[in-house]
């Protein structure tokens, strides 16, 4: 009987070391307050008040800056609609979205057109890596208004996914073991 009572104490600690512990890590991105992006002498005006309802086109602010609205979803820190600059390219845009999280895949990112271009294209496949190891913006492109750009996440298991596994796991054997108990 005391092997039981050892035993349950100690999946009991494990679920909640398990919850405590890797909860906030897993979920710490989603609880990060969005901040505005520094601004510099070039650029100026981003949270302007008169912003329009259609984000189709794009449109000037208080200053006279050429602005469009991009959507960006995926493993950023910050992802959501973001207002930028006409001339912004890749890079820009996921600095002020807040970078790629880590279990981001930067090989496989995709711009989303809402209308396609003449040409019939409407999504293109964008490898980060040869900006990020020589700073090659070839393979970027063009962005333009309400353009969605998507970060994959990496395939294979992350933090998040052996977390729920132990919590999983660990919940079953601690509920099978009660069960057992009662009988």
């Amino acid at each position: 009987m005391r092997i039981y009572k050892k035993l349950t104490l100690l999946i009991l600690t494990f679920q909640f070391l398990t919850v405590c512990c890797f909860s906030p890590i897993v979920h710490a991105e989603s609880t990060i307050p969005s901040e505005r992006p520094e601004q510099s002498a070039g650029f100026k005006g981003v949270y302007g008040p008169n912003y329009p309802m259609v984000q189709d086109s794009y449109f000037a602010d208080d200053f006279g800056n050429i602005l469009m609205i991009v959507n960006v979803l995926g493993m950023v820190n910050r992802p959501g609609q973001l207002v930028v600059p006409e001339d912004a390219d890749l890079s820009t845009l996921i600095t002020i979205a807040g970078g790629i999280r880590e279990e981001g895949n930067p090989k496989k990112v995709m711009v989303i057109r809402k209308v396609p271009e003449s040409n019939g294209t409407q999504a293109y496949k964008v490898d980060l890596n040869p900006f990020f190891e020589k700073g090659d913006r070839s393979t970027f492109v063009i962005l333009k208004p309400n353009d969605t750009v998507v970060i994959p996440e990496k395939k294979g298991l992350s933090l998040a996914l052996a977390s729920q596994i132990i919590s999983l796991v660990s919940g079953s054997l601690n509920s099978y073991w009660v069960l057992k108990q009662i009988k």
